[in-house]
């Protein structure tokens, strides 16, 4: 079993709170963790522009504030890869879409777990938006760590948080465990920053089950850092090359800017042609950054022009801001 299901003193005090509903078997099959997997890249998609549209509408990105979202903007596409690896690895057929904002956080029932976060980080909102009072309790929301462990052999159709859903595809993954399959659609872009950690997974059967166990492990430790006495992230997942504080975990940096004077962001302005344009321009590069996640993980090969289209995409969010322009990730999602 993997780490995070060690629960703290904090934690074996509380009552644990089971999911409200159990729709399948207990057992696991091949079918529910590919449903599993792809639902945890998709939680992992849904921060990535949530957490980049934030960033980029500081106005000095050198500030703490900028550097530290800036880090966990880069952990957050580690993440992605870490968990659309884990899906390969088991076969699934996964499919990147543009996330929905202004709504529920996908596949993630705050409510079920008591405290609710909710109610501790309040005002909040889902809506794209600059980095604020009400964005930063957002991402306190879905970092937070205070979670209850469900009964280990169940599967759920929602969990209480990002970590619950870890440790449920993580008992998934333990079931299936012969499924694996080394080697397969595999993608390292972050081999420098972690040198001493093993980011694909490159055994089949019983002996890639650690290689899976540890990216959950990165994924969690990382992100909420449950089930731990003090939030700190291990050695080997740290990032010592440009992480201004390689030692916390996102709810940690998250929680540690609640407490700070929020930064100087830019300003929504009414809209002209030019600005209209600029967010047409903008949509269409995270257009191209969506068609390009999918193709890298889809096949496992990495298009040449991966680094561009990665530019691109954050440059045209700065632009937007810079004009006064709020930017979108969806025709849906427009203002």
């Amino acid at each position: 079993m993997i780490k995070l299901v060690n629960a703290s003193p904090l934690l074996k005090a509380k009552k644990l709170i089971k999911p409200k509903k159990v729709t399948r078997d207990d057992l696991w099959t091949l079918k529910a963790l590919h449903e599993h997997l792809q639902w945890a890249v998709d939680v992992e998609l849904y921060t990535i522009p949530f957490y980049m549209a934030a960033m980029y509408s500081i106005k000095d990105q050198s500030t703490e504030a900028g550097r530290l979202i800036k880090s966990i903007v880069n952990q957050e596409m580690l993440h992605m890869q870490s968990a659309a690896n884990i899906a390969n690895a088991y076969g699934t057929e996964l499919q990147i879409c543009a996330p929905m904002y202004g709504g529920e956080i996908p596949h993630l029932d705050f409510d079920l777990d008591t405290p609710n976060p909710k109610d501790i980080y309040y005002p909040y909102s889902t809506a794209i938006g600059a980095f604020d009072i009400q964005r930063l309790n957002t991402m306190c929301i879905i970092e937070y760590p205070d979670w209850s462990v469900p009964d280990s052999k169940q599967v759920s159709d929602e969990y209480g948080s990002i970590g619950e859903l870890y440790s449920a595809i993580a008992n998934g993954c333990h079931q299936l465990r012969e499924c694996i399959q080394g080697n397969h659609k595999q993608v390292n872009h972050f081999e420098r920053f972690y040198p001493d950690t093993q980011l694909t997974i490159t055994e089949s059967h019983e002996q890639g089950l650690p290689q899976v166990n540890n990216l959950i492990d990165l994924i969690v430790d990382q992100g909420e850092g449950v089930a731990k006495d003090a939030q700190y992230v291990p050695p080997e997942y740290q990032n010592r090359v440009d992480d201004v504080q390689p030692t916390w975990d996102h709810y940690e940096k998250f929680t540690y800017m609640l407490k700070q004077p929020l930064p100087e962001t830019f300003a929504i302005e009414p809209y002209g042609e030019r600005q209209k344009k600029l967010q047409e321009i903008q949509l269409s590069h995270f257009n191209e950054f969506l068609l390009i996640m999918n193709e890298t993980f889809t096949t496992g090969n990495t298009p040449k022009d991966f680094a561009t289209v990665m530019y691109k995409n954050g440059a045209a969010i700065s632009a937007c801001w810079q004009n006064g322009v709020l930017p979108v990730f969806s025709m849906s999602n427009e203002s």
